[in-house]
């Protein structure tokens, strides 16, 4: 695993596009989606680990690499959903608020409802339990989990649905909008944290700092020259390992801490540092798809106990697996868009 991860990085710099960097281009599509590629392969990566016991020399550092990062994986794609709401607000207005509820809310829970079924099918063959009925009704809304990963499904269309209504009532006025998507988000953490684990919520707060960094990202990108990237860089740095640490009084404290530090990361490291890949990008492409649908692999190969078997075949069975169907799902739902949301694929 070692050397995969090894062979990953080379792979990245080798097919890396852009030899020189401009501050711009930090939060350009191109470099977002890259970005997000990468945290993509690290949840399947993490998620796999799970799966196996790793106890050789050359397999741990993969597995503490997973575990150090820990739900800090997950914050890029809070973070550049955020961001990316609040960018096409600007540039495309009203329109794009009255069809917000549609485009993004419900299609997002349709392909994730699509993704369900396939977990049930899967379940009907192969789960050594009988799914409940009530289970399978509150997976479709992500609440409950036939064996997908549903919190951040469940959060992401929560923070759609706050950052929406902060819109409706703020059509001109996004810095109120931000702010109501933060309250309301602060509000999810309360709530949820009495009725589900801390993973359910200490991620979501990524998705406002993506909304404020939108509004002030002229300011942000025209102020930083050398000496004030490599002085907040080396800041970012410090805190998220202090708060990796838990350096500071709890740990909601510390993953907020870290969630804010590795934010900033994500937006100075690709000022001065070009990141942008084909192969992250096309990864990148198909973050929902890959995310979601990853586990349906990694289950069957352990029925088969390929995972106590063989760990490397069930690793390239795994990610081959992964990949052809999260592409055939991924034209699927694109097919299915221009029918029930009259989109154009």
């Amino acid at each position: 695993m070692l050397f995969i991860l090894v062979l990953l990085v080379l792979i990245i710099f080798v097919t890396n596009k852009q030899r020189s960097y401009d501050p711009a281009s930090a939060l350009s599509v191109s470099t977002t989606q890259s970005i997000k590629g990468f945290f993509v392969i690290t949840v399947f990566f993490s998620h796999f680990c799970s799966y196996v016991t790793l106890d050789k020399w050359y397999d741990t550092p993969m597995q503490a690499y997973c575990h150090w990062l820990g739900q800090l994986m997950v914050v890029p794609f809070f973070f550049y959903s955020g961001y990316g709401i609040f960018e096409s607000v600007q540039k495309k207005g009203l329109p794009y608020i009255k069809s917000f509820p549609t485009k993004r809310i419900l299609k997002t829970l349709f392909h994730f409802d699509l993704a369900v079924f396939l977990f049930v099918i899967y379940d009907v063959f192969f789960a050594p339990e009988r799914l409940s009925a009530i289970k399978v009704f509150l997976s479709l809304f992500a609440w409950e989990s036939i064996g997908n990963s549903n919190w951040f499904i469940f959060a992401i269309i929560c923070a759609y649905l706050f950052c929406y209504l902060g819109l409706l009532l703020f059509k001109k006025n996004r810095f109120k909008a931000m702010l109501l998507t933060t309250i309301l988000c602060l509000l999810y953490i309360a709530v949820i944290l009495k009725i589900k684990d801390t993973y359910w919520v200490d991620s979501i707060l990524a998705f406002p700092l993506g909304c404020a960094v939108s509004l002030w990202k002229k300011e942000i990108l025209s102020k930083l020259d050398w000496k004030r990237w490599i002085f907040y860089s080396i800041i970012s740095v410090l805190f998220l390992i202090s708060a990796k640490k838990c350096l500071f009084p709890n740990y909601f404290l510390c993953s907020q801490i870290a969630l804010v530090a590795l934010s900033a990361l994500i937006l100075l490291l690709p000022m001065r540092i070009s990141f942008n890949s084909p192969m992250l990008s096309y990864c990148g492409t198909y973050v929902f798809d890959i995310y979601i649908l990853q586990r349906l692999p990694m289950n069957f190969g352990k029925y088969l106990h390929w995972n106590e078997q063989n760990v490397y075949l069930y690793f390239a069975f795994c990610l081959l697996s992964t990949l052809l169907i999260a592409i055939l799902f991924h034209k699927l739902t694109n097919k299915l868009d221009s029918l029930v949301f009259k989109e154009r694929t």
